[in-house]
């Protein structure tokens, strides 16, 4: 397996505990993994740091093989890792603007930006979908806007928050198709969960964040258990 990231002794604190105290944790290319854990442990967080979007205490990281400072690692992930929340936010327009939206912020030309947003509405199954406002949609059709949407930009990981929560079974079972499809074409993801049953059959491992550390949770398919891959 190849290493994407890996972070290293990475430490955060929070008004003056300590949340966070994970030793290493390494995403892999082409895995999906779980985690869990109670509210406030931290997971939020993690996917934040992880995304870019906070930064640790401190923290030694590693892309591709590259030690890099915070601030260089920080422009990295900006760039090649997406993290969608639970409610995805999207413009008040239509679902074809709010797809290609990414796409525009890199100066693509209007042809190039037409044919990959075509794409990615059938990739979704939300061709149908293109002209109406994206504000407007059920909230498992919002769901396939904002994976389509991230699916477009190319991201080599991908952040997930709860990503079928309060969903019906048939959206949940597509958003499931579209996790599958990302692994399948590359992408690393990494999703929390208080339901890892519901997602148990997408996993390659599953991690419980407890008091600040990771810990490996066996999975167990059909009553065989699993020893999951490490994470770090």
């Amino acid at each position: 397996m190849k290493e994407v990231i890996v972070y290293n002794a990475l430490h955060k604190s929070l008004h003056g505990r300590l949340l966070l105290e994970i030793e290493s944790l390494a995403i892999y290319e082409q895995r999906c993994v779980a985690l869990s854990g109670r509210n406030g442990a931290g997971k939020s967080t993690l996917m934040r740091i992880i995304a870019g979007l906070e930064s640790p205490d401190s923290v030694t990281v590693t892309y591709e093989g590259i030690s890099m400072p915070w601030k260089r690692a920080c422009q990295k992930m900006r760039t090649h890792v997406i993290y969608l929340h639970q409610q995805p936010y999207l413009f008040d327009r239509s679902v074809t603007d709010n797809i290609a939206y990414g796409l525009r912020r890199q100066g693509l030309s209007i042809k190039d930006i037409s044919r990959k947003v075509s794409e990615a509405l059938d990739w979704a199954g939300i061709a149908h979908l293109q002209l109406r406002n994206a504000r407007e949609l059920s909230g498992g059709e919002r769901q396939r806007v904002a994976f389509a949407r991230a699916r477009i930009l190319s991201p080599r990981v991908l952040l997930l928050d709860e990503p079928t929560a309060n969903m019906d079974s048939e959206s949940r079972e597509q958003a499931h198709r579209m996790i599958k499809q990302l692994k399948e074409d590359g992408v690393s993801i990494l999703l929390s969960t208080h339901e890892f049953h519901t997602i148990a059959h997408l996993c390659d491992a599953h991690f419980s964040l407890q008091s600040g550390s990771l810990h490996p949770q066996t999975i167990d398919r059909e009553n065989n258990d699993r020893k999951i891959i490490p994470l770090g």
